[in-house]
């Protein structure tokens, strides 16, 4: 597998420093697409941290009334359109 090599900016090393041995979510705001940053080595812990966060984002949402009442065909369908490339 074949690696780019690139430097963190200060404010990724902050980031890093900030959150020792855990994920970092980097958002490019022209695609929005989220990238997760995380110390060679923390693969195996990786699934479990990303989903135990994504519950409690979930939990503090729900918690601030920000829910949907859009039913799962149509959260499946925005996600493909969103994933789709635009022609």
């Amino acid at each position: 597998m074949e690696t780019t090599q690139l430097q963190l900016t200060p404010e990724l090393r902050e980031a890093v420093s900030a959150s020792p041995g855990g994920l970092v979510h980097i958002v490019d705001k022209a695609t929005g697409k989220v990238y997760l940053l995380f110390e060679q080595g923390a693969v195996p812990e990786l699934e479990e941290e990303y989903i135990s966060q994504g519950l409690q984002l979930a939990r503090n949402q729900i918690a601030r009334g920000e829910v949907s009442t859009a039913s799962i065909g149509e959260i499946i369908l925005k996600a493909q359109r969103r994933s789709s490339p635009t022609s």
